[in-house]
């Protein structure tokens, strides 16, 4: 059966036939909307390696992130994201489907404003207020003491990647009480960087995006070379995987949390001021 518009939600506005395809979406969505309008997430959010909502996603109907996929669900709203392939997303609107795509938020502002927006647009604007009211109230209970002065941070993900400035996770680093060494590289946000370099940065904290669920794989094998165990005996070494501090979301708390008790683990180990 084709995909029609006619399909489309009720008289209220509301949808009630609600497809993502993207994970950040998924995340928001199995947060924000009942679970009788969600017609299908993306697969990646039933994986528990990756996703933070698998346990809600789990037995809703999954898609690959095709447009194909996507209207066999007769949806009333899709919803994408940046790392959606385009040309899904221009077949969706070539065909008449209402499609909405969101960017990657840079700063917590950014993830109160998408989360905003993505309640307005499923008709739940109470539960999106009150997902930012507990994100706010998260990051209110996190002691970090701005007036001392921040740790040298550096992030290594798998193939050797390292987050640059200009993105969310420099003010998750921030509100920490850290900053992000990899300014100094002269880097774009996301960017691939020999070990050898991140060795000349003297950082205090090494934060390794790896998860205990993580199969090993030659993407991870970088954060297991000598180099990164060499530099583990000098300097602190946190394990945060990245469905923590990727998507908006409460997660982001516990990513500033965890950061947030190895900054204060650090200064009280080296006695700083």
């Amino acid at each position: 059966m084709p995909w029609s518009p006619a399909l489309a939600g009720e008289d209220d506005g509301k949808p009630r036939r609600l497809v993502s395809i993207a994970m950040c979406m998924d995340e928001l969505i199995l947060r924000l909307a009942d679970r009788d309008a969600i017609a299908s997430v993306t697969w990646l959010s039933q994986d528990r390696r990756n996703a933070n909502m698998a346990q809600a996603a789990k037995g809703l109907p999954a898609n690959n992130g095709l447009a194909e996929e996507a209207l066999s669900y007769h949806p009333d709203l899709t919803l994408a994201g940046s790392f959606t392939e385009r040309s899904t997303v221009a077949l969706l609107r070539e065909v008449g489907a209402r499609v909405v795509e969101f960017g990657v938020p840079e700063t917590f502002d950014g993830v109160r404003r998408q989360i905003r927006e993505v309640a307005a647009l499923i008709g739940e604007p109470e539960r999106g207020e009150a997902l930012v009211a507990d994100i706010d109230s998260g990051l209110a209970r996190i002691p970090v003491d701005a007036n001392r002065p921040p740790l040298g941070a550096i992030i290594l993900r798998p193939n050797g990647f390292t987050v640059g400035p200009g993105s969310l996770v420099d003010e998750i680093l921030r509100r920490a009480g850290m900053a992000n060494l990899a300014a100094r590289l002269d880097l774009g946000p996301y960017q691939q960087v020999p070990l050898e370099r991140l060795a000349t940065l003297d950082a205090d904290v090494l934060i390794v995006d790896s998860d205990r669920f993580a199969a090993p794989s030659l993407a991870t094998e970088a954060l297991d070379h000598p180099i990164v165990a060499a530099l583990s005996r000098r300097m602190k070494v946190v394990s945060l995987p990245s469905r923590l501090w990727t998507c908006a979301g409460p997660t982001l708390v516990d990513a500033v949390q965890t950061l947030a008790a190895a900054t204060a683990e650090v200064r009280a180990r080296e006695g700083r001021n």
